[in-house]
């Protein structure tokens, strides 16, 4: 019975945590797609590509690199290219371990500011 509550705590918790994130997210929140149809993931080279192109994606939602003379700025943006790339690490999870997503794309939201 003990393994049974425990379950159900973390379903219950890994059901709400999407929602949360979910209710943080606004229609202004800059989004792109990043397909990976045409790459073979089964290969290390196949992944690669997939992460670049995430990366290219999370540059593109996240505030542009401060100047030099902008230092302030620099915490902001580095701290929206971590918490970005954190936030689509359970999709490339769900890739990788071999359940596509029905449309074949990565979802690259920028991190709540």
């Amino acid at each position: 019975m003990k393994t049974f509550a425990a379950f159900a705590s973390v379903a219950a918790l890994l059901c709400t945590a999407p929602l949360a994130q979910a209710q943080a997210i606004t229609e202004d929140t800059p989004t792109v797609r990043v397909g990976y149809g045409d790459l073979d993931l089964s290969r290390a080279g196949g992944r690669a590509v997939l992460e670049q192109r995430i990366r290219q994606a999370i540059d593109r939602v996240c505030p542009r690199r401060p100047m030099p003379s902008e230092l302030s700025n620099f915490k902001a943006y580095r701290t929206c290219l971590a918490e970005t790339w954190t936030g689509v690490q359970p999709q490339l999870a769900q890739i990788y371990n071999g359940r596509q997503l029905a449309d074949s794309a990565v979802r690259v939201m920028a991190a709540a500011r």
